[in-house]
């Protein structure tokens, strides 16, 4: 039994926590250290392929294909060759398998165009000769020996454009400039020889439209 005379005996700090304390949780370890992945090298450059769908730097080298148009009934010269071979002339000559239609009539016109250079060279030597005699008939021959080369050379351009060859078709866009600039003053003064630059003027646009741009990619 207690004595009343006893005072009680104060508590002892700490031994009682505050109100609202928390014991402190147990210690967790952070999780274990992970390496970063090991480098990965980029894979090398790798050049694309002649006649692949893309080239560096994401331009088409379908334009840069120097092999032949897929199509044509013969082995033809690659595109940015001269292509001089008179080993099967005549078929290149007359063969337009695999060319795009309007490419075709671009071709015969420009054929046309030199047949008629031709014809009316001969024209003129008949009419310079009936005309003015002897004295000039020289100068007739002469420009109708040229007329028969660059003739010849209009022929060779021809079969080549047929053939897809880039510089083919610069050739005879020049050409064809030319004989727009020259068919006017023709027609004027009432000279035959515009009916072979309207030929080369028509078959000059032509080669240039959407279906035969498609033979030269």
């Amino acid at each position: 039994m207690s004595n009343p005379n006893e005072a009680p005996q104060p508590q002892q700090p700490g031994n009682v926590p505050p109100a609202g304390y928390q014991p402190p949780q147990e210690y967790q370890a952070p999780p274990s250290y992970q390496a970063p992945p090991s480098y990965q090298a980029p894979p090398s450059y790798q050049q694309p392929a002649p006649g692949s769908a893309q080239a560096a730097y994401g331009v088409p080298l379908s334009g840069r294909d120097n092999t032949p148009p897929a199509g044509l009934g013969y082995a033809a010269p690659a595109r940015n060759t001269f292509g001089l071979d008179f080993n099967n002339i005549a078929q290149r000559f007359r063969d337009t398998t695999g060319v795009p239609q309007q490419l075709t009539i671009s071709y015969w016109l420009w054929i046309a165009a030199a047949v008629l250079g031709i014809l009316l060279s001969i024209v003129n030597v008949g009419i310079i000769s009936s005309q003015l005699g002897g004295v000039f008939i020289g100068a007739a021959i002469t420009g109708l020996v040229f007329g028969i080369i660059f003739a010849a050379f209009y022929v060779f351009c021809a079969i080549r454009l047929k053939e897809g060859a880039r510089w083919a078709r610069i050739v005879l866009t020049v050409l064809g400039a030319f004989a727009l600039i020259g068919l006017f003053g023709q027609m004027i003064t009432g000279n035959l020889s515009f009916i072979g630059s309207a030929a080369a003027v028509a078959a000059a646009v032509l080669m240039w439209l959407p279906e035969s741009r498609k033979h030269f990619l």
